[in-house]
């Protein structure tokens, strides 16, 4: 029952991301849905072991991008680089609690991929999912009990906001049309997400749902943003884009954490 109401929000949610419907469109919403499905299959040990392999492969992308510049504007470079953007660092995040860890390694690793992430999505031209993505992580270590890595990710988001204001990027986007129903509408079917996946965090906080806890906690904070503050986020201004964020995250609302890795 838990999954099948999921499933029936985030088809919810996917439609109205696109609003005008076409054939194109409704196909897109259909793959998504099934990748959602089709991730939610996958045991929890792969999805364990994707942290190294998915992080070495953010890292490996900026030499990459800098010495080969034409392949910045393809879009299915920016769609990979919004995809490791975000896990490699949420991957990350997620198994700060692994014992034997040491606190300066904790920051030191997560400042590099924040780093990377903030460069890669740069040189692609889309640097527009770098602040809802701080802001998230700044809650979700709150949430976690992290407060001592706050103060880094904080000051490195400042900086990062005046590098991209000195370079003439735009934060402020022009608003979404959006009608007073469908805004609200979006927004509660985020946030019936973000609960259903709170719960079971509360539950059971096992790897899985911590990192869907985590997705669908960026996808509300940009919403939010976007909606109530007109910031050029990711999921309103670039919906299919944000699929390579939004659907491996519904896979994972879906599994819930029933089995360990």
């Amino acid at each position: 029952m838990r999954k099948v109401i999921i499933l029936v929000i985030s088809s919810l949610f996917f439609y109205m991301l696109f609003r005008d419907m076409t054939p194109m469109k409704t196909f897109i919403i259909c793959l998504a849905i099934a990748a959602s499905y089709g991730i939610s299959r996958v045991p929890a040990k792969y999805v364990v072991g994707a942290k190294y392999p998915t992080i070495a492969v953010s890292l490996a992308f900026s030499p990459f991008l800098i010495i080969y510049p034409a392949f910045r504007s393809h879009f299915a470079v920016a769609a990979v680089v919004t995809f490791l953007a975000f896990y490699s660092t949420g991957l990350f995040l997620v198994t700060l609690d692994e014992k034997g860890k040491k606190f300066s390694k904790e920051i030191t690793g997560l400042m590099v991929l924040y780093g990377v992430s903030a460069v890669n999505l740069f040189l692609v031209a889309h640097p527009e999912l770098i602040l809802p993505f701080s802001v998230s992580v700044l809650i979700f270590l709150f949430i976690i009990n992290r407060t001592n890595i706050m103060p880094y990710v904080a000051g490195a988001t400042f900086l990062v906001v005046i590098l991209l204001l000195l370079s003439g990027v735009r934060i402020f986007g022009p608003a979404v049309p959006l009608l007073a129903a469908e805004r609200y509408s979006l927004l509660a079917a985020a946030f019936a997400l973000l609960l259903f996946v709170f719960v079971a965090y509360i539950k059971r906080p096992d790897f899985v749902t911590i990192l869907a806890f985590f997705g669908l906690l960026y996808m509300s904070v940009d919403l939010l943003m976007s909606v109530g503050f007109n910031f050029r986020a990711v999921l309103l201004h670039q919906p299919v884009l944000a699929l390579f964020i939004a659907g491996p995250v519904i896979g994972m609302a879906i599994k819930g954490g029933k089995d360990r890795p």
